[in-house]
């Protein structure tokens, strides 16, 4: 295993246990038994590595997921697979690497949806991206919001977070796409 990996891996288990604004490079480098030393030439801090651990981070099944129910379990799993993980991100000053996490998997769903609609091909692929983004940017702020501010997270409760999203709602934003863009065009 890459130095890199082996030091998020360890950061990752570590929070689990202390908030991450205790874990300090010197006791992150104890428990992976090298020199201080060792991580500054990977990283700048702290944070350097826990934007490496989740740029690297997969959501298993988001590309397989074909309505936004499917998505969210995607999402609730990952949540309960990496509980601990989760809320310690949360917990610290860096929640936005968690919430553009999940914006990117959510993204990547949008798009995916968008571009296998047949009424998208009569648009440009910078509109599916920005219906995608749009969507994408509800979602994410909405599941982050629920995770960071309820007790009890279920996936009922996740799913609750975007009772009044269905795909029909990205389909209907195609179709008004495709009709301002004719009359612009």
């Amino acid at each position: 295993m890459k130095t890199e990996y082996y030091f998020a891996a360890t950061l990752k288990t570590l929070m689990a246990e202390v908030p991450l604004d205790d874990i300090s490079v010197t006791l992150l480098a104890k428990k992976c038994r090298v020199n201080r030393q060792t991580f500054y030439y990977h990283f700048h801090d702290i944070y350097d590595l826990l934007t490496l651990v989740y740029l690297n981070e997969k959501m298993e099944g988001i590309e397989n997921a074909l309505t936004i129910k499917d998505m969210v379990k995607c999402i609730y799993n990952y949540y309960a697979n990496n509980k601990a993980f989760v809320l310690a991100t949360l917990d610290s000053a860096c929640k936005d690497l968690f919430q553009e996490f999940i914006y990117n998997n959510c993204y990547k769903f949008c798009l995916h949806i968008i571009s296998n609609d047949l009424e998208s091909k009569k648009i440009t692929a910078n509109d599916r991206k920005s219906i995608a983004r749009y969507y994408a940017m509800a979602f994410s702020n909405s599941l982050v919001y629920y995770l960071s501010n309820y007790k009890n997270k279920t996936i009922e409760g996740m799913m609750n977070a975007l009772c009044y999203e269905d795909e029909s709602n990205i389909k209907r934003s195609i179709t008004k796409f495709i009709k301002i863009r004719g009359k612009n065009d």
